[in-house]
């Protein structure tokens, strides 16, 4: 028996508590007693909570290494090794940054899933080679999950036209990708024409307890269920707002459950479907992993009684809110004047409709002056790649004239 070998099956041996070496680094971990719960996908098991790397920690404009090394040495130890990156993420910098991290673990020991950037393609050998930039940075030889990235309406043209899911099945066939999808961020109606065009083993798909029916994200996962393709649940925070709550919301969950943390609450929601394989958390820092870890440790899914306070809490919400953005970042990273959106959408949905002008006032000061929103030049790319379809260049005119009339004192 090989060393590697010796040293694992002693760890299965003593019930996983044992010193384990991974990869060919020189990295100790401990498996820890307590492990996040597990549903099965194929041959395979997918832990129920997975890292989503889309919001990485950074240092400045890089992504913080030790930071990221701690959170995947925390996830893997207690069974979350599921990662979920993409070629546009941290503009350009998440793969390398997770491909880095996982060279350390031997390969099987994580699950990795990946995507491929329709909007890029300018021709069907550009889907291999991508792939295969996809492949070197991250450091491995091939991708457990690989998937279409945001297929919806001015995505779905390229997809057809370069032949992208025969492609993937050449790569399946090469033993480069495990499992087919994509992700999506269409109409109820083009998913399910997707679903009939082809077998998918998995989908990608944004719900949440707020998004569930005011996104239709219902129907959509009806859809997917009934078509026997897994779940995986993109935005089950929706982008932090359903974290961010109001203190009108907060009082109704604390209200009915006093122990129970936004996030806790909103994660065993999704979670507690049946279609669904693993839920994404795009975590920023250890703290986050460490509380989101123990949601699933001892999962507990959603009661009846809890599943009314999230309609009520929703009822709230509605009142409250006005922009539906998840802060994805995807208009971020096709803005030629580099305007903080986001943010600015976020400051409006947290100030504007409580009418705290001041507060709004004094955060929207904090923005440099070339991320606001009188720089945007209304070219539109930020629309076209908005998985909500905002029409970004109007609600950026719209909440800047709000804060000019605000600082002049026309509102009050």
């Amino acid at each position: 028996m090989k060393r590697r070998e010796f040293i694992k099956s002693s760890i299965f041996a003593l019930g996983g508590t044992a010193l384990m070496t991974t990869g060919c680094s020189s990295k100790r971990l401990y498996k820890a007693k307590e492990q996040v719960a597990r549903r099965k996908f194929k041959n395979i098991t997918v832990p129920l909570l997975g890292l989503g790397c889309l919001r990485l920690p950074m240092d400045g404009k890089n992504v913080d290494m030790i930071e990221l090394e701690k959170m995947v040495d925390y996830a893997i130890t207690h069974g979350v090794n599921y990662f979920d990156t993409a070629y546009m993420y941290v503009n350009g910098k998440s793969e390398n940054a997770i491909g880095d991290v996982l060279k350390n673990y031997h390969r099987k020991d994580f699950l990795l899933a990946d995507k491929t950037p329709p909007q890029m393609m300018r021709s069907k050998e550009d889907v291999r080679r991508v792939f295969e930039e996809q492949l070197r940075k991250c450091k491995v030889g091939y991708f457990d999950f690989y998937m279409i990235h945001s297929l919806r309406p001015n995505t779905i043209e390229n997809y057809r036209k370069y032949e992208m899911f025969n492609q993937l099945m050449e790569f399946k066939k090469e033993e480069k990708i495990k499992y087919a999808g994509f992700s999506f961020h269409g109409s109820t109606k083009m998913l399910k024409e997707l679903v009939n065009e082809h077998p998918w083993d998995f989908c990608y798909l944004q719900m949440n307890y707020f998004d569930w029916d005011v996104a239709e994200a219902h129907q959509q996962y009806d859809i997917l269920k009934n078509a026997g393709i897994p779940t995986v649940v993109m935005e089950p925070l929706k982008g932090g707002n359903l974290v961010r709550l109001s203190d009108k919301a907060i009082n109704k969950l604390k209200e009915h459950y006093p122990d129970t943390t936004p996030a806790e609450f909103a994660l065993r929601w999704v979670a507690s479907k049946e279609n669904v394989m693993t839920v994404l958390s795009g975590m920023s820092n250890l703290q986050q992993i460490k509380e989101n870890i123990d949601t699933f440790v001892n999962f507990q899914k959603i009661t009846a009684e809890e599943e009314k306070v999230a309609k009520q809490i929703n009822s709230i919400i509605k009142e409250e809110s006005e922009i539906n953005c998840t802060a994805c970042k995807y208009c971020m990273e096709v803005c030629p004047k580099g305007i903080n959106i986001p943010v600015i959408l976020s400051l409006y949905n947290e100030f504007i409709p409580p009418k705290r002008y001041i507060a709004f006032l004094g955060r929207y000061n904090m923005l440099d002056e070339n991320e606001r929103g009188d720089k945007c030049i209304k070219c539109g790319l930020c629309s076209k790649t908005c998985p909500q379809n905002l029409d970004i260049p109007e609600l950026l005119s719209k909440i800047h004239t709000l804060y000019s009339d605000i600082k002049s004192g026309k509102i009050k």
